[in-house]
């Protein structure tokens, strides 16, 4: 870590043989993935490990391969491995706990897809894995809020857990569309790389190069349409790995940005997440029953095909991204952009029903693919 009196918040600070080493894990990361891929296709085939559709809520026409979350966990380990050598010399602690809660999340997932786990139990594990990531890898003892530095203590480990927890379920829930978890994941890990160059944060450096490359190699199956789905191995997984990156990184620095630059990252599954939660706890039903009413499920009951949501919903998350980068430098400017997402959003969300004037019957909307297995989470 670059002491705090060295720091330089500038672009300047790019052009350094760290960026030539991210550039180089990005592409060995990159290079596994999409050579592993088509090998856990395979693999998924053998063990009969399928995403069957049944018409109701998984709408795609033929069953898909699960297990592309090995394949990513695969070239993010490669890379990660490789590269804290060449860059630290060693792998230091947090790094080898990340890497161990990493493979025990990604086998939670593939039992889940294997034999569909119960959501509580698979709760349950997600908590225990985090607490182990919290107290042995590093927890969030500290945060700022409105320049001031409010310290944890004793809260700082259940804190951590629960934004650990959030970001793993984020992930796994905005899950619903070909390439749509994979591609918003590439971009929030983009952005946690370029914020962690910034900083200065090497650990967090090779995690999110590695993530970003191994999610990047695994996309052109994943696109639409897809030939195998990462499952909950997959996006779990990512969304495990980038709560790591921002609990060692961003939520270290003593700075407003510790605490809104993850946010700005992350808001948009995140508060697609939270959103979900508490309308099913408010129709009285269990925050863990599925429905129709995320957000890439909104865009196609109004008329936008599985491509255009995806394509929507990218533009969305990469001007969060570009939000939240801005907002360590340009903070008007960042919130500025802030605010025009979400007007584009909801704009999104109901231009198509004002201009066709209705929206999409039952009939319809089934005969659109959305596939994956959480589509109705």
């Amino acid at each position: 870590m670059i002491p705090e009196d060295k720091r330089k918040f500038m672009w300047d600070s790019f052009f350094t043989a760290e960026t030539l080493f991210c550039m180089l894990a990005i592409l060995l990361a990159f290079a596994v993935s999409l050579a592993a891929t088509p090998l856990a296709g395979r693999l998924a085939a053998k063990c009969g490990c399928f995403d069957r559709p049944d018409s109701v809520r998984k709408l795609h026409k033929t069953p898909v391969p699960y297990f592309g979350g090995l394949a990513i966990l695969v070239g993010f380990l490669v890379s990660a491995l490789v590269f804290s050598f060449v860059m630290l010399g060693a792998i230091p602690q947090n790094v080898a706990v990340m890497f161990i809660g990493g493979m025990s999340i990604c086998f939670v997932g593939l039992l889940d897809d294997m034999y569909d786990m119960p959501a509580t139990l698979k709760l349950l594990l997600q908590i225990v894995i985090s607490a182990f990531t919290a107290y042995f890898g590093g927890a969030i003892e500290y945060t700022t809020i409105f320049d001031r530095t409010l310290v944890l203590g004793v809260f700082s480990i259940p804190v951590t857990v629960l934004w650990m927890v959030l970001i793993i379920n984020a992930v796994n829930l905005i899950d619903g569309l070909d390439g749509l978890a994979s591609g918003v994941s590439a971009l929030e890990s983009f952005a946690l790389l370029i914020t962690s160059v910034i900083m200065g944060n090497t650990v967090c450096i090779i995690a999110s190069a590695a993530l970003c490359g191994a999610v990047l190699g695994f996309l052109p199956y994943n696109a639409n349409r897809a030939t195998i789905f990462m499952g909950d191995a997959g996006s779990m997984f990512i969304g495990y790995t980038m709560a790591c990156i921002s609990v060692f990184g961003l939520f270290k620095a003593q700075a407003l940005f510790s605490i809104v630059v993850p946010a700005l990252i992350f808001a948009l599954p995140l508060l697609d997440t939270v959103v979900a939660f508490f309308r099913r706890i408010f129709k009285g039903q269990s925050p863990f029953k599925a429905d129709r009413s995320h957000l890439h499920h909104k865009l196609i009951d109004n008329g936008f095909t599985p491509k255009q949501s995806v394509i929507a919903i990218y533009c969305a998350s990469a001007v969060f991204c570009v939000a939240s980068i801005l907002f360590m430098k340009y903070k008007l400017f960042s919130m500025v952009l802030v605010l025009a997402d979400f007007v584009f959003l909801e704009v999104l969300k109901h231009w198509k029903l004002f201009f066709n004037g209705k929206k999409k019957t039952s009939e319809e909307i089934s005969s659109v693919e959305t596939p994956k297995k959480q589509a109705d989470q």
